[in-house]
């Protein structure tokens, strides 16, 4: 299983929803709140890709899974035709 990390302030792709992050040092300061920039309790944070998990978790870091469950061969659908279409396209044809 894979871990993620906290979002981060101090990523390319963070924003602030209120425009209120400023860098004061070298700790982000959040000045709506007028306190440290605390990702975990933030209502605002933004990810400009759109890979924010829940929990204001940097989405970037999670590899996709993907396993195929359905097969083509699962959709076959079997269609008897009858009168002049069937006449057109030959009798006893089965369109699968």
């Amino acid at each position: 299983m894979q871990t993620t990390k906290p979002c981060s302030p101090t990523c390319a792709f963070f924003r602030c929803g209120r425009k209120a992050l400023q860098i004061r040092g070298s700790r982000p300061w959040c000045s709506f709140t007028n306190d440290y920039c605390d990702v975990k309790l933030c209502a605002f944070l933004q990810c400009v890709r759109g890979k924010l998990v829940s929990g204001n978790m940097c989405g970037l870091m999670v590899k996709r899974l993907t396993v195929d469950k359905l097969r083509p061969e699962d959709f076959s659908v079997e269609i008897k035709l009858k009168g002049k279409l069937a006449k057109r396209l030959g009798e006893d044809r089965d369109i699968v």
